[in-house]
C-alpha cells in the first residue's frame, strides 16, 4: 500500500470480489505516454503465462478517474493494434447487478465492448448495438503497442435513456476473445469513484512570445478549403483567425494550385505592411503557405505526398527552417507508409551531410508536419523518430535524424480544455478518434514552447467565446483538427548560415512587381549560373540566364514575359537557381498586372 495516501482514498476500498482495487483519482491525458499514471492509480495484476493462441497475456490493469471520465490502462505483453486484428473485450457491470446484462465470471455486464471489432452492446435490459461516440471512447496510442490507455465518458447515455454509470461503483472483466487470457482469472475487478476532480487548465490559443515561430498543420478534408458552403467557410474563418500562424501545412488540396491556396489564406489572414504569403506545392495534395520567403522546395519521394521547403525565418529568428509537409497513405497501407518514413529519413540525412543533392547549414532546425496517418503497426513511427530505415537497399543505412545523432521529438500537446490529444474524429466512422497529425522537430536546436490541438467540441463555452469560436467549428470545417506549435531556437544554438552562405538568390526588388523586377544572386566562387522562371504548377516559363558568372553579387531583370516574349498573367512565380548544373536555391516572386 502506498504511504501518505489521503484517508478518504484508503477508506473507499471495496472487497466484494477477489480482485477489488481502491479508487484512484488522477489527471490522466489519453496520449499513449503513460507518464501521468502514478502510484495513486488503482492496479491489479494477473499471472504470467496464461495466454492463448494470440499471445496476448494480460499482466496488469490500472484504473483511475476524474470528474468526467473513467480511465483504463492495460498491457498485452505482445504488440497488437488498438482497433483491429485482435479480440480484446471489456465487460463492465455498471449497475452492480449480476442478474442483468451479459453473464460472465459472476457479474452481469451492462456494457460489452470489442476493441478490435470497434463495436459494442449495451443492455437496458434488452441488447442495443452501440458505437464509440455513444460511450465517449478514446484510446491511445493510435499505433500498435503492448500497452494502451482508454477513457469512457462518465455521463454517457448509450441507449434508452440509461446512464452508462448509474452509480458510484462498477465491476469489470478484461478478456482476450473466447479462448485467451482473462483478467482476473476468476471473479471480477471492482472499482468505486470518489469525488476526485481535476479540471484541465485552459491553454491560451495566442502565442506567448513574438520570437516564437508558429507552425500549424491541418488536413482540411477533400479540398475543403474551397468548399463554398457558407457555414463551412465561416467555421474555417474563425479557426484561421484563432490560430493565426506564420506557416501552414495544409493537406488534401487535390484540385487546386499553391497560388489558389495562397489567395484563400490571404483572404482569411490578410497581409499587413511589409508582409506577404508565399506558397508551394510539389506533390499531389500538400501545400506549404508561409509568411517567410521560401528559398527552395523539393518533392521528397515522387509518387508519394511529401513536400519539403527551406524557409528563411529572418528577422523573427536568425535561421533557416527545413519544413517537410506530409500526407502519408491511410489505413492498412503499412508498406506504403514504411516507404514514406524511410524516404523522409533518407532526405533528412541528405540535408545534413555534404555531398548529396543538397545540403543545409549546420544546426538548421527541421520540423516535419502533416497528416501522417500513423495507424496500424508502429514501425513507421519508430523509423521516423529514430531513423531506423527498413529498406536499406533502397534508402540507405539507418540515420538518426537530429543533428546530434539523436531521435526527433514530437508534440503531444492536448486540446485547450481537455486532456485528449486526438486530432482526427469522425463520429460517423467506426474508427476511434486518433492522433494522426503530428509536428516532429529536431530538439537539439529547436524547442516546442507552446502548442495545442484546436478541437472545439471539447472546449469550454467561456474559452470559445474568448476566441470567437463555436463548439461545432472543428467538425464543420474538417474531420481533422489543426495541430499548432510555437517553436523557439534553443539559447546558445549557433545561427546556421543561409544555404551555408553559398550560392543563393537574394530578395528581388520590387516584389510584388509590375512591369519589371531585379533578380539578385550571390556566388562565393565563379560558376555557370542558370535562372529559370516556373509557374505555380512547376511548368517552365522562361530562362533568364544561362552563362558563366564571376564570384560576387549580381542581378538580372525579368519583365514578366515568357520565353517567347509574351506577357504572362498575374500570379506567384518561382525563380530557380542552378550552379554548375545543381539546383541550389529558389524564390517566389509575385507579378501584379
Amino acid at each position: 500500500m502506498t504511504r501518505g495516501l489521503p484517508l478518504l482514498l484508503l477508506c473507499i476500498c471495496i472487497f466484494c470480489s477477489p480482485s477489488a482495487v481502491r479508487a484512484g483519482g488522477l489527471p490522466v491525458t489519453v496520449d499513449g505516454d503513460f507518464a501521468d499514471w502514478g502510484a495513486a492509480a488503482a492496479a491489479t495484476a494477473d499471472p504470467a503465462g496464461d495466454d492463448g493462441s494470440s499471445g496476448i497475456d494480460f499482466r496488469n490493469l490500472w484504473l483511475a478517474h476524474d470528474q468526467d471520465r473513467l480511465y483504463l490502462r492495460f498491457d498485452t505483453t505482445v504488440e497488437v493494434q488498438p482497433d483491429e486484428q485482435q479480440d480484446i473485450r471489456l465487460y463492465l457491470d455498471t449497475d452492480m447487478n449480476a442478474g442483468t446484462g451479459y453473464s460472465i465470471q459472476g457479474i452481469g455486464a451492462d456494457l460489452v465492448w470489442e476493441l478490435g471489432g470497434r463495436s459494442g452492446t449495451f443492455y437496458t435490459p434488452g441488447s442495443n448495438n452501440i458505437d464509440h461516440p455513444d460511450i465517449g471512447l478514446t484510446i491511445a496510442p493510435t499505433v500498435s503497442s503492448s500497452q494502451f490507455e482508454l477513457s469512457l465518458a462518465r455521463d454517457a447515455v448509450p441507449a434508452s435513456g440509461k446512464l452508462l454509470f448509474p452509480g458510484s461503483s462498477f465491476r469489470m472483466v478484461l478478456r482476450d476473445g473466447t479462448g485467451g487470457d482473462v483478467l482476473p482469472d476468476a471473479g471480477s475487478v471492482s472499482y468505486t469513484f470518489d469525488a476526485s476532480a481535476f479540471p484541465a487548465a485552459s491553454l491560451p490559443l495566442e502565442r506567448q512570445d513574438t520570437s516564437h515561430v508558429r507552425i500549424a498543420t491541418w488536413n482540411i478534408q477533400s479540398d475543403g478549403l474551397f468548399d463554398t458552403n457558407s457555414g463551412h467557410q465561416a467555421a474555417l474563418g474563425r479557426i484561421f483567425d484563432a490560430v493565426d500562424p506564420d506557416v501552414w501545412i495544409i493537406c488534401e488540396v487535390w484540385n487546386h494550385s499553391a497560388e489558389e491556396v495562397r489567395q484563400v489564406v490571404e483572404g482569411f489572414l490578410p497581409s499587413g505592411g511589409g508582409e506577404a504569403w508565399y506558397a508551394t506545392k510539389r506533390d499531389d495534395g500538400n501545400v506549404i503557405v508561409s509568411r517567410f520567403p521560401i528559398l527552395m522546395d523539393w518533392e521528397v519521394n515522387p509518387g508519394y505526398r511529401i513536400t519539403a521547403a527551406l524557409l528563411d525565418l529572418r528577422p523573427v529568428q536568425d535561421t533557416d527552417l527545413l519544413l517537410v509537409a506530409n500526407h502519408w497513405r491511410c489505413c492498412t497501407a503499412d508498406g506504403d507508409r514504411q516507404n514514406e518514413a524511410d524516404s523522409v529519413v533518407e532526405f533528412l540525412k541528405d540535408a545534413r551531410e555534404p555531398g548529396g543533392a543538397f545540403t543545409v547549414g549546420p544546426d538548421t532546425p527541421f520540423v516535419l508536419g502533416g497528416d501522417f496517418n500513423l495507424v496500424g503497426w508502429r514501425q513507421q513511427l519508430d523509423t521516423l523518430v529514430g531513423g531506423e530505415i527498413q529498406d536499406n537497399g533502397t534508402y540507405g543505412p539507418d540515420s538518426p535524424p537530429d543533428w546530434d545523432g539523436s531521435s526527433l521529438s514530437y508534440a503531444l500537446s492536448r486540446q485547450p480544455d481537455a486532456r485528449q490529444v486526438y486530432t482526427w474524429r469522425n463520429d460517423y466512422s467506426s474508427f476511434y478518434p486518433g492522433m494522426l497529425d503530428y509536428l516532429f522537430y529536431t530538439d537539439s536546436v529547436y524547442e516546442l514552447a507552446h502548442g495545442y490541438v484546436l478541437e472545439t467540441r471539447t472546449m469550454e463555452p467561456s474559452t470559445l467565446a474568448a476566441y470567437g469560436l463555436q463548439a461545432g467549428d472543428t467538425p464543420d470545417a474538417s474531420d481533422h483538427a489543426p495541430r499548432v506549435g510555437d517553436f523557439a531556437l534553443i539559447t546558445g544554438t549557433p545561427s546556421p548560415p543561409v544555404l551555408a552562405r553559398g550560392a543563393r538568390l537574394l530578395p528581388n526588388v520590387p516584389n510584388p512587381f509590375n512591369p519589371r523586377t531585379e533578380l539578385r544572386f550571390s556566388l562565393p566562387q565563379p560558376g555557370r549560373v542558370r535562372l529559370d522562371v516556373l509557374d505555380a504548377r512547376g511548368r517552365h516559363v522562361a530562362t533568364l540566364l544561362d552563362a558563366e558568372r564571376p564570384a560576387g553579387t549580381q542581378q538580372v531583370t525579368w519583365t514578366g514575359t515568357d520565353s517567347a516574349g509574351r506577357g504572362v498573367a498575374s500570379g506567384v512565380y518561382r525563380v530557380r537557381m542552378a550552379v554548375d548544373g545543381k539546383v541550389v536555391d529558389g524564390r517566389a516572386v509575385t507579378l501584379v498586372r
